[in-house]
C-alpha cells in the first residue's frame, strides 16, 4: 500500500476517534448532553509498538479537532490539519517509514482544542458525540492487513501545564500560559514512562440517524475527510540579537500577557545590563530583567526559547513589529500574541504551539533568585514552499528591490492560507488574498496555495454570500465585506487563465453565481445596487460610499464580465448572456457618476444625485470594468494619475477605527479639487486599468511609489502608505506587475496553451526574468531594441508599434 492508495479512497479508517478522558468524553449521552466544552485543552497521546523490520513504505494519515503535532520516535513529523470549514475536515497523508526503526517505536501526538473560535479555526457544529471536545484520528499501515490506529490502547494525558488565556478584540492571537513543572520533559521520546497516564477514551460518533456501532472515521460532523490540499509548510530557523537589556522594579504580574510585560517596560529602569548582542547571555540582578531582541525583519513561525534557570522563574513574551510600542493611526499593530512560561529548573526548552509574526520580542524575566542564562531565542519559520526558478532583474536596482520585498511580503503571509498579516490577525481574508495569489502565480512555480485559498474561501453563508474571512471566527458573522467576494471571483478568473483547470473552475462557479445573485435585491430603479447594509470597504482610503457607490457597482460589473468569460469557456452560453446583460445595465446607468468638468467619475450618489467626492478608485474601477466610453478612457486615466490632484487620506487617520460604527467624519481635503489616492491594496486595480487601456508603459513609474516605504526602513510592505501593520501581503502589486506588464508575460489562452509576451519597459534600458507556467518557465530578456525569449509554449509576441506575431515554442531573438 502506498500514499496514493490512501489519499483518494473514501473508506472507513482503521482507527477510532480518541481524546484524553474528560467528563464529556466519558459520559456522552444521546440526548440531554450539556453542550460544547468552553475551555481549551491540551492532550498528549502515545502508542509504542515493535517492528521486526522497517517496511519500505509506511503510509499513515492523521487529523484532529482542532490542531495536532505528530512525533515519531521523538522527532516532529507533521502539523495540521489545514484551516477550513470543519464540516470538510482535512487529514495529512504521510509516509512514516523514514522515521521508523527496528525494535520499539513510539507515536506521540500533542493535540490542542481551542474551544473558542480563533482567526484560524471555528468549531464544528457538534453532534451527539464529536465536536464537543477535541478529537484525534490516526492510522498507520505496517504491511498487509497490519494496521496501527488510534484507539483505547493508546495512553493519554490531559495536560494541566497550560492555563487558558482568552484572546480579545479584533486580533485574538495565539496565547499560551505554560507551567513547565507540570509539563513532562521528553514525553515524546520512546523511553518515556507513560504507565501513570490513562487509557485514551474512544469517542462514539453519535448522531441522529447514525449507527452507534460504527466507531471509525469518517464521522459526522466532520464530513468526508479530505487529503491535505497543499504541501507541508517549511522554512529556516531565524535567530535574533539583543537590542538592549535592563532591570526594573519587580511587580506581581497581575495583568495577562503581554500587557504585564508592556507594563514592566514602562517602569523606570533600575539599571542597564551590560550584555553583548549575541546569545547565550547570562542575566542577573535584583528585579525584573527585560530583554529586547530583534530579528532584523519581520519573521513568522514558531517562537522558541531555551534557558537555564531555577524552578519557578516566569518568562513572558510580548511581540511587535517596531522597536518601540506604537500607536500609529489605524488599528493598533502591536500584537497580542504571547506566551508566559514558568521554568521547571531543567530541560527548559519551549516552542509555541501556534505561529506568530514579529520583528521584535520583549522578554520579561521575573521571580529569579539567581542568574538566568538565555541560551537561545528563535523563530522556526513555517511558510508555504517557494519553488525556485522564477526571477526578475532590470536596469533599475530600486525596482529589483521592490520586486524582492513584495515576494517576501507574500511569503511571510503564505501559511495554510493567504493571511492579511502574520503579526496582528492571521485571518485568511476572502478579498485580500487576490494580490497574494497573483504574486504566487507569477513568482512561485508551486500554485497549490493559489488554488487552495480560493477553494477554502468558497464557504458560503445560507444567503449565498461568502464570508469576510473563511475558516475563522468571522465566518459566522452576519456582516461581510460585499466586494471581497467580488475580488474572490477575480481570483477564480486568475485560476482559469493560469491553470486552465476545467474541474477546478467548474467546481466554484456555483459559488460565484450565488455571490452575483446576492446583489440583485439591492438594485434600485436605475439598475445600480444601493443601500447595501454590509461593511462596504473598497479600500482603507477615505472613500464616500453611502447610498449608491460607484466603486461597488463597478466592481460588480467587472465580476460579471469575468463570470461571463468563464461561463463561455465552460460552454454555458445562457449564464454568460445573463451576466453580460447585467453588465450592460450597469454600464448604461453608470453615467450617473460622470463629472464632465473634472474628467472622471465621483464616488457616490445620494437619492439619485451625484456627490462631489472623487477618488482614483472610481475612475480606475470604471475603466477596469469596461464601463467607460472609449472616447473618454484616456481622459479618465489622465485625471486619476495627475499627481498634482491626488491626496492620500484615510478615515482611520482622520477619526480612528470608531468610524466603522459611527460613520465617516467630514473630509479634511478639498473634495471638489482633489482626488483621493488609492492605498497599496487597491493599486492593483489602478494598474490593471492602465494596462487594459494600453498604458502599461506607465506602470514602471507607478511601481516606484513604493520607494518611499523602503526609505522608511520597511522590509515588508505595510498595510497603508501611513499606519497599520508593517507586513501586509496585499501591498505587493508591483511584484506581479514587473512580470505581467513590464516583461509582459501572461497567458493568452487558459492554462498557458499560448502565452502573451508584451514587454513595456517604460524608462528601463532592459529587464529580464522568468515566470512559471504549467509547462515550465518562460524566460524573457527585453531591451529597448531587442527581445530574447525561451518558451515551452507558443507565444503571441506583442511589441509596441508592431502587429502581434505568433512564435512557436522554443528560443527566439527578435
Amino acid at each position: 500500500m502506498s500514499l496514493t492508495d490512501l489519499e483518494p479512497v473514501h473508506r472507513r479508517w482503521h482507527c477510532r476517534w480518541i481524546w484524553a478522558p474528560t467528563e464529556l468524553t466519558r459520559d456522552a449521552k444521546v440526548f440531554g448532553f450539556e453542550g460544547q466544552g468552553t475551555e481549551e485543552e491540551h492532550v498528549f497521546l502515545r502508542r509504542t509498538f515493535s517492528l521486526d523490520a522497517v517496511p519500505e513504505r509506511a503510509p499513515a494519515r492523521v487529523t484532529a479537532d482542532s490542531r495536532y503535532i505528530l512525533y515519531v520516535n521523538g522527532i516532529e513529523v507533521s502539523r495540521g490539519p489545514v484551516r477550513g470549514d470543519p464540516s470538510k475536515l482535512h487529514y495529512d497523508p504521510l509516509d512514516l517509514a523514514p522515521h521508523l526503526r527496528r525494535g520499539h517505536n513510539t507515536i506521540a501526538i500533542h493535540a490542542r482544542y481551542y474551544a473558542e473560535p480563533t482567526p484560524w479555526w471555528i468549531p464544528a457544529r457538534s453532534s451527539l458525540g464529536l465536536g464537543r471536545r477535541g478529537a484525534v484520528a490516526f492510522e498507520l499501515s505496517l504491511g498487509t492487513e497490519r494496521w496501527l490506529g488510534s484507539d483505547a490502547s493508546w495512553q493519554a494525558l490531559l495536560s494541566e501545564a497550560w492555563r487558558p488565556l482568552a484572546g480579545s478584540g479584533i486580533s485574538p492571537m495565539p496565547k499560551e500560559d505554560v507551567d513547565a513543572s507540570k509539563l513532562p520533559a521528553e514525553w515524546q521520546e520512546p523511553g518515556f514512562d507513560d504507565s501513570h497516564w490513562s487509557a485514551a477514551s474512544e469517542i462514539a460518533p453519535l448522531y441522529v440517524g447514525g449507527d452507534a456501532r460504527v466507531m471509525s472515521p469518517p464521522s459526522n460532523p466532520y464530513g468526508a475527510l479530505r487529503p491535505r490540499p497543499i504541501p507541508a509548510l517549511e522554512g529556516e530557523t531565524r535567530t535574533s540579537h539583543i537590542v538592549r537589556a535592563s532591570l526594573v522594579e519587580s511587580a506581581e504580574a497581575k495583568a495577562p500577557p503581554p500587557e504585564a510585560a508592556l507594563a514592566d517596560e514602562r517602569r523606570p529602569p533600575l539599571a542597564t545590563l551590560d550584555v553583548g548582542p549575541d546569545l547565550p547571555v547570562t542575566l542577573d540582578g535584583d528585579g525584573t530583567r527585560l530583554v529586547l531582541l530583534d530579528f532584523g525583519e519581520i519573521v513568522a513561525g514558531l517562537v522558541g526559547i531555551e534557558v537555564d534557570a531555577p524552578p519557578g522563574v516566569e518568562i513572558e513574551l510580548a511581540i511587535r513589529e517596531t522597536e518601540e510600542p506604537t500607536t500609529e493611526s489605524g488599528l493598533d499593530p502591536t500584537s497580542s500574541a504571547t506566551f508566559r512560561y514558568r521554568t521547571r529548573g531543567h530541560d527548559d526548552v519551549f516552542e509555541s504551539f501556534d505561529p506568530m509574526g514579529l520583528r521584535y520580542a520583549l522578554l520579561a524575566i521575573r521571580h529569579a533568585s539567581g542568574p538566568v542564562t538565555l541560551r537561545g531565542f528563535q523563530v522556526r519559520e513555517r511558510l508555504y514552499p517557494v519553488r525556485r526558478g522564477p526571477e526578475f532583474a532590470c536596469s533599475d536596482p530600486l525596482l529589483e528591490r521592490i520586486y524582492e520585498v513584495g515576494k517576501r511580503s507574500v511569503a511571510v503571509n503564505a501559511h495554510d492560507a493567504y493571511l492579511d498579516c502574520p503579526s496582528r490577525e492571521q485571518r485568511g481574508w476572502t478579498g485580500d488574498a487576490v494580490v497574494h495569489q497573483m504574486v504566487h502565480l507569477t513568482t512561485n512555480a508551486d500554485w497549490g496555495l493559489a488554488r487552495w485559498h480560493a477553494q477554502m474561501s468558497n464557504s458560503p453563508r445560507p444567503d449565498g454570500m461568502l464570508p469576510m474571512a473563511a475558516g475563522s471566527d468571522l465566518e459566522a458573522m452576519s456582516i461581510t465585506i460585499p466586494e471581497w467576494p467580488l475580488h474572490w471571483i477575480r481570483s477564480l478568473w486568475n485560476l482559469w487563465r493560469y491553470t486552465g483547470d476545467r474541474d477546478l473552475v467548474q467546481g466554484m462557479m456555483a459559488g460565484a453565481e450565488n455571490v452575483l445573485r446576492w446583489f440583485l435585491p439591492y438594485r434600485g430603479a436605475h439598475g445600480l445596487v444601493c443601500h447595501v447594509d454590509q461593511w462596504v470597504l473598497i479600500d482603507w482610503a477615505a472613500l464616500h460610499l453611502a447610498d449608491t457607490s460607484s466603486c461597488l457597482n463597478a466592481q460588480r460589473a467587472r465580476a460579471l464580465l469575468e463570470f461571463a468569460d468563464m461561463s463561455e469557456w465552460l460552454g454555458d452560453g445562457g449564464r454568460a448572456a445573463w451576466a453580460r446583460g447585467l453588465h450592460a445595465e450597469i454600464r448604461d446607468a453608470f453615467e450617473l457618476f460622470w463629472d464632465e468638468s473634472r474628467g472622471s467619475y465621483v464616488d457616490h450618489a445620494i437619492d439619485g444625485e451625484a456627490q462631489p467626492p472623487m477618488s482614483q478608485h472610481a475612475g480606475a474601477t470604471a475603466v477596469w470594468a469596461k464601463l467607460v466610453p472609449e472616447a473618454r478612457v484616456y481622459r479618465v486615466l489622465d485625471t486619476i494619475t495627475d499627481r498634482s490632484r491626488l491626496v492620500r487620506a484615510t478615515w482611520m487617520e482622520i477619526a480612528g477605527d470608531h468610524y466603522l460604527v459611527t460613520g465617516t467624519p467630514d473630509p479634511t481635503w478639498n473634495v471638489t479639487g482633489q482626488i483621493v489616492a488609492a492605498q497599496p491594496f487597491y493599486r492593483y486595480v489602478v494598474h490593471d486599468a492602465l494596462a487594459s487601456a494600453g498604458r502599461a508603459e506607465q506602470i514602471v513609474s507607478q511601481c516606484r511609489d513604493w520607494a518611499e516605504l523602503l526609505e522608511r526602513g520597511e522590509t515588508t510592505w505595510p498595510e497603508l502608505w501611513k499606519g497599520g501593520t508593517h507586513c501586509h501581503g496585499w501591498g505587493s502589486t508591483p511584484t506581479r506587475d514587473l512580470i505581467v506588464y513590464t516583461l509582459g508575460i501572461q497567458p493568452a489562452e487558459p492554462g498557458f496553451a499560448v502565452a502573451t509576451i508584451a514587454p513595456r519597459l517604460g524608462d528601463l534600458a532592459w529587464a529580464q526574468g522568468a515566470a512559471p507556467t504549467p509547462h515550465g518557465l518562460i524566460r524573457v530578456r527585453a531591451e529597448q531594441t531587442r527581445i530574447e525569449i525561451d518558451s515551452p509554449v507558443p507565444v503571441d509576441l506583442d511589441l509596441t508599434g508592431r502587429p502581434v506575431e505568433r512564435l512557436e515554442s522554443g528560443h527566439h531573438v527578435v
